[in-house]
C-alpha cells in the first residue's frame, strides 16, 4: 500500500532519474524537429546560386521562333514591337504555371534579322573582294547586365516621322545602327557614315549613329550575341562548295526592326525567362523540386497558341510578321535533376548523423533507468514482500515516465519552433515518436528484465543473446553492403540499426575482455605493498557488469565522434583535390576551347610557367579486331614543360618515364603516326596497341599506344580541366611532344595552366585577368567561352555550398550533442552510485589511508571503464566508414570525378580521448575532495558489511 511517506521517499530517490528522461525528450524533439527546416534554407540558397551561375553561361529557360513575313497584312501602328514581345513573353511565362511562373522573372527579348551583305563607300572586303555581312540586332531595354555603353554617338532610336504610316515617302528613312568599336576598326566605317544592307529579296540604307564598347555593361547579351562584340569568319555554303565569310552584327532599335519588318525577310525572335529561386521558400525541398520538374514539363508541352496568350484563331505577331513554330529551351530541369540527387544524398547522410544521436539518447536513457532501478532496487523488493506483482511497478514507472517524457517532448517542440524558421514547416515526427516511446518505456523495461533476478544471467543464455546480437550485425551489414541505394531522404532505418548493432558486439567483446584483464592485473596487485590497487580493481570487476549501459553510451558518443570528425574532414580534403581538378593542379588556369585561348602570357607578372593542355573528342579503332571507342577524350601536354613547373606530376613522369612518348610523329601528312599513353584497362585488352584515330581537324591517323597511364596517373589534376568533373570510365589517350602538337582545335575545353616560378612569389588571378581580356572576352569562336579559374576561388565556392556545409554541420553538431550525452551518462553513474563509493573510501580512511591515495583510488576504480570505452569507441568510429561501405559514400556530397578517400581526423579522436581523460581527473578529484568533507557516519552505519 502506498502511503504519503513512501511516495515522497521514491520521488527523493526517483527525480534524477525523471529529470534526465525530461532532459533527453527536449534533445530529442527539439532537433529533429528544428534542423530540416534550416536544412531547407540551406539548401534553398545553394539552389538559387547554382541558377544564378548557371545563367551566366545561357538561358535556364528560353523561347525562339522564326517569323514569317505577312505582307497581306496592313502593317502595325509604329512602336509596337515592345508591345508584342512582351505580350509574347509573358504568355510563355505564365504557361508555367502559378507556382514556377512565380520564379520567373520579366522576360527579356532578343530580334535578329537575316543575314544582309554591307556595302558603301570605304567599306573592308574580305576573302577576294566579297562584302561583310551582318545582322541586325534588337536588345529589349538593355538586357539583364545593365545598359549597352556608347564610346561615339548614341543609341539607336528611329524617329517617330520614321515609322508614320500616313506619309508614303519615295526613299525609306536610313535604319539606324551601332557597332562595337571591333566591328568598326574591321569594317572600316566612320560615325555618321550610310551604309548598303541587301538581304535575300531586299535592301535597306543604315546610319551608323554610335560605337559601343564590350569589355563592360551588357555581358550577357555579349554572350549570347557573340558576333556583336567582333567579326568572326564563317564557312558558309556557295553554290556546290563552300567560301569563307566575315559576319558580324549591328545594334538598331524597335523602330529600325519595324521598318525592316515591311520587307520580305523574316527574324529570329528569342526570350530570356531569369529564374530567381526564393530563398526563403520550399522550392528546394523534394516536394517543390518535384512541382517544378511537373511544370517545366508541362511547360515543355503547352501548345503555341496558348505560349501566345492568344485566342487560337488570332495569329502570333511580332511586327506584323507571324510568329511560327514556337520552340522552348530548358536548362533548369538539368540543374533541378543534379541538384535534387545531390539533396537526397545530403539529407541520408544527415539522417545517418541524427540517427546515430537518437541512438545515444536512447541509450542514455537506458543506463539512467539502469542507475535508477539499482537506486529504487530496496524499494521495489519491500513492495514486493507486501504483495506488490511486477506488472503493478512497471505500470507506476510508465506513469512517472510519461510525465517527464510528455513535459520534455512539449518544451523540446517548443525549442525546435522557436529555433526553427519563422512560418517553415518542422521536421517529420517519426523519429521524436519512436524515440520518445523508447525512452518513455526505457525505466519500466529495465525493471521488467531485471525483475527476480539476483544473480547474473546464465552462461548458456548469455552465449545465446550474444550469438543472436553478433548474427544480427553481421547479416545487417552484409545487407547493407549488398543492396541498392536507397531511395527515400532523411534517416534509412537500415542504416541507421546497423552501427547500433556493430556497438553492442564491440561491447559485448569488451565485456568480455575485461574480466581476465582486470584478473591479471588484481594478481600484479597482490604482489605490491599497497591496498589500494587491489581495492580500486576489485571494486572494478564488482561494477563492470552493472557498467555495460554506461558503457555503451560511451561506446557510442565515442564512435560516432570519430567518425563525425571524419566526414567534415574527408569532405573538405575532397573540395581541395576538386578545386586542385578544374585548375589543372595550378593555382590560375584559363579554360576554354584552342581556338580561344591562342596568345602568350608567359611575359605577365609572377607568372613562371605557362603550360597548354589541349583537348580534343575522337573515335578509337583497335587494328587486331576493329573495336571501335566512341568520344575518346584526347589530351596533350608538353611532359617536359610540365615537369618543370611541377615536378610532383605523375602524368609528367609517366610520359617522361615511356619510351617513344615524345618520339617524332612518324608516316606521311595525309596518315601520321602518333605515339600516346592509354588508360590501363584499354592496354591490357590490346597490348599490342595499335589504334586508328578519326577525329574532326585531323586525316586518318594511327596512334601506337607505347605505355600504361598508371592510376596515380589518371588523378592527376592536369588532366580535370580537359575532362571536366563527370565520372567516367572509358578509354584516355594522353599524348606528348610533337604528337600532341598535332592535336586539332576542337570545341572541346582546353587549358592554359599558370605556375609560378620556383621560389617566386604567387601567381596573381588579377593580373593574370588583366593580361587575358583577348582570351575572356566573348566571340563567336566554336566551343564554350573562355573562362579563368582560380583556386583560391574554386575552393572558396566549393566551400560556399550549403549541401556539402549542412552535413560537416550536421556530424559536428551531433558529435558534440553525443558526447555531452556520454559524459553525462557517465556523471550520471558517478552521482547515483557515489554512495557505495563514499562507504569504500570511509572505511579505508579508518585504517588510515591519506587523501593522495584516496584519489588513486577513484582514479584507478574508473580507470578500466574509460580505457574501454575509448578503445572500443576508436575501433567503432574507425570500422564505420569501411563496414558500411557504400552506405556512407560521400562521392554525391563533395562532387567531381572520384569517389573521395575517408580521411580521419586525428584531432577530433585525440580530442574525444582527452576529453574521457579529463572528466576521469576531475571526477577523481571531485570524489576525493568531498570524501575529506564528509562525516564518517554520514555513510558507514554500526555493523555493516563493506
Amino acid at each position: 500500500m502506498l502511503t504519503l511517506r513512501l511516495i515522497r521517499r521514491e520521488a527523493r530517490i526517483a527525480w534524477p532519474v525523471l529529470a534526465v528522461l525530461a532532459l533527453l525528450a527536449v534533445l530529442l524533439t527539439a532537433v529533429p524537429l528544428s534542423w530540416p527546416p534550416r536544412f531547407d534554407r540551406l539548401a534553398a540558397d545553394t539552389l538559387a546560386d547554382r541558377v544564378d551561375r548557371a545563367q551566366t553561361a545561357g538561358p535556364a529557360l528560353s523561347a525562339g521562333a522564326a517569323t514569317l513575313p505577312m505582307p497581306w497584312l496592313s502593317p502595325p501602328p509604329p512602336g509596337t514591337l515592345d508591345g508584342n514581345l512582351d505580350r509574347i513573353g509573358n504568355g510563355v511565362r505564365a504557361a508555367a504555371g502559378p507556382r514556377l511562373a512565380a520564379e520567373l522573372g520579366t522576360p527579356w527579348a532578343r530580334v535578329t534579322t537575316g543575314l544582309a551583305t554591307v556595302r558603301g563607300p570605304g567599306v573592308a572586303t574580305f576573302y577576294g573582294g566579297d562584302p561583310p555581312r551582318v545582322n541586325l540586332v534588337y536588345a529589349q531595354h538593355d538586357g539583364p547586365d545593365g545598359p549597352v555603353e556608347y564610346l561615339q554617338g548614341r543609341a539607336p532610336r528611329q524617329p517617330a516621322a520614321d515609322l508614320d504610316l500616313s506619309v508614303r515617302p519615295e526613299k525609306p528613312a536610313p535604319v539606324e545602327v551601332a557597332a562595337s568599336e571591333a566591328t568598326r576598326e574591321k569594317f572600316n566605317l566612320t560615325l555618321g557614315q550610310q551604309i548598303d544592307l541587301g538581304g535575300y529579296g531586299w535592301t535597306a540604307e543604315a546610319v551608323l549613329v554610335g560605337v559601343f564598347r564590350t569589355d563592360q555593361g551588357a555581358q550577357r547579351l555579349w554572350q549570347r550575341s557573340p558576333f556583336l562584340v567582333k567579326p568572326w569568319p564563317v564557312l558558309a555554303v556557295a553554290g556546290n562548295g563552300t567560301k569563307w565569310e566575315l559576319d558580324g552584327q549591328l545594334l538598331t532599335s524597335a523602330g529600325g526592326i519595324e521598318l525592316l519588318a515591311r520587307n520580305p525577310g523574316g527574324f529570329d525572335v528569342a526570350w530570356e525567362l531569369p529564374v530567381a529561386v526564393d530563398r526563403s521558400g520550399p522550392g528546394a525541398t523534394p516536394a517543390g523540386i518535384a512541382e517544378a520538374r511537373d511544370a517545366l514539363a508541362g511547360w515543355r508541352a503547352t501548345p503555341q497558341d496558348r505560349l501566345c496568350e492568344a485566342l487560337r484563331d488570332d495569329p502570333c505577331l511580332v511586327a506584323g510578321q507571324d510568329v511560327r513554330a514556337l520552340t522552348v529551351s530548358d536548362r533548369l530541369t538539368p540543374e533541378l535533376d543534379a541538384f535534387a540527387a545531390q539533396r537526397l544524398r545530403t539529407e541520408q547522410l544527415q539522417g545517418f548523423a541524427l540517427a546515430g544521436l537518437l541512438a545515444v539518447v536512447v541509450a542514455t536513457a537506458f543506463a539512467a533507468a539502469r542507475l535508477g532501478a539499482r537506486r529504487r532496487a530496496g524499494a521495489f523488493a519491500l513492495q514486493r514482500s507486501r504483495g506488490a506483482g511486477t506488472a503493478g511497478l512497471a505500470g507506476r514507472l510508465l506513469a512517472e515516465s510519461a510525465v517527464a517524457v510528455g513535459a520534455g517532448v512539449a518544451a523540446g517542440w517548443a525549442i525546435g519552433r522557436a529555433l526553427a524558421p519563422p512560418g517553415a514547416a518542422l521536421g517529420s515526427p517519426v523519429p521524436v515518436i519512436v524515440a520518445a516511446l523508447l525512452v518513455w518505456c526505457a525505466p519500466a523495461a529495465v525493471l521488467l528484465t531485471s525483475a527476480g533476478r539476483s544473480r547474473p544471467l546464465p552462461r548458456s543464455r548469455r552465449l545465446v543473446l550474444e550469438a543472436l546480437v553478433l548474427l544480427l550485425a553481421v547479416g545487417g551489414l552484409a545487407a547493407l553492403r549488398t543492396r541498392g541505394a536507397y531511395a527515400s531522404s532523411g534517416i534509412d532505418p537500415q542504416l541507421a540499426l546497423a552501427p547500433v548493432l556493430l556497438a553492442l558486439v564491440v561491447v559485448g567483446v569488451l565485456l568480455r575482455l575485461l574480466p581476465p584483464l582486470l584478473r591479471r592485473a588484481t594478481r600484479e596487485a597482490r604482489r605490491s605493498r599497497g591496498l589500494v590497487p587491489l581495492m580500486a580493481l576489485a571494486r572494478a570487476g564488482q561494477q563492470s557488469g552493472a557498467a555495460a549501459l554506461a558503457l555503451l553510451v560511451l561506446v557510442l558518443a565515442m564512435g560516432y565522434g570519430v567518425y563525425g570528425g571524419t566526414v567534415p574532414r574527408t569532405v573538405e580534403d575532397a573540395q581541395q583535390r576538386l578545386a586542385d581538378w578544374r585548375t589543372g593542379g595550378a593555382p590560375v588556369a584559363l579554360v576554354g576551347s584552342k581556338e580561344r585561348l591562342a596568345g602568350d602570357l608567359s611575359k605577365v607578372p609572377t607568372v613562371g610557367h605557362q603550360i597548354a593542355v589541349t583537348g580534343a573528342i575522337g573515335e578509337v579503332v583497335a587494328q587486331s579486331d576493329g573495336t571501335a571507342f566512341e568520344h575518346t577524350p584526347l589530351v596533350g601536354l608538353d611532359a617536359a614543360a610540365l615537369a618543370a613547373a611541377r615536378p610532383s606530376s605523375p602524368v609528367a613522369r609517366a610520359l617522361a618515364a615511356a619510351p617513344g612518348a615524345d618520339a617524332p610523329v612518324g608516316g606521311s601528312d595525309e596518315a601520321p603516326v602518333l605515339t600516346a599513353l592509354a588508360t590501363p584497362a584499354l592496354t591490357a585488352r590490346f597490348p599490342d596497341g595499335d589504334f586508328e584515330l578519326s577525329t574532326l581537324g585531323l586525316p586518318r591517323t594511327r596512334v601506337r599506344v607505347v605505355g600504361a597511364l598508371p592510376e596515380e596517373a589518371l588523378r592527376d589534376p592536369v588532366l580535370g580541366p580537359v575532362l571536366g568533373d563527370a565520372r567516367r570510365s572509358g578509354p584516355l589517350l594522353v599524348f606528348t611532344g610533337p604528337s600532341a602538337q598535332r592535336l586539332p582545335a576542337q570545341k572541346s575545353p582546353s587549358a592554359v595552366l599558370f605556375y609560378p616560378a620556383a621560389g617566386g612569389p604567387a601567381v596573381d588571378p588579377a593580373a593574370v585577368r588583366a593580361a587575358a581580356v583577348a582570351q575572356l572576352a566573348p566571340s563567336a569562336a566554336a566551343g564554350p567561352q573562355a573562362e579563368l579559374r582560380d583556386r583560391a576561388g574554386e575552393l572558396e565556392e566549393l566551400r560556399s555550398d550549403g549541401l556539402a556545409r549542412s552535413v560537416g554541420l550536421a556530424f559536428r553538431a551531433t558529435t558534440l550533442l553525443g558526447l555531452l550525452l556520454g559524459l553525462g551518462a557517465f556523471a550520471l553513474d558517478l552521482l547515483l552510485s557515489a554512495a557505495e563509493r563514499a562507504r569504500t573510501t570511509s572505511y579505508l580512511r579508518t585504517l588510515g589511508t591519506g587523501g593522495r591515495a584516496v584519489f588513486a583510488l577513484q582514479a584507478l576504480q574508473l580507470l578500466p571503464l574509460l580505457a574501454l570505452a575509448a578503445l572500443g569507441g576508436g575501433a567503432f568510429g574507425l570500422l564505420l566508414a569501411p563496414v558500411l561501405g557504400s552506405g556512407l559514400r560521400l562521392g554525391a556530397v563533395t562532387g567531381g570525378p572520384f569517389e573521395p578517400a575517408t580521411h580521419i581526423d586525428w584531432t577530433v579522436t585525440a580530442g574525444l580521448g582527452l576529453a574521457l581523460a579529463v572528466l576521469m581527473t576531475a571526477a577523481a578529484v571531485l570524489e576525493a575532495a568531498v570524501s575529506r568533507r564528509r562525516g564518517l557516519g554520514a555513510v558507514l552505519r554500526l555493523g555493516e558489511a563493506l
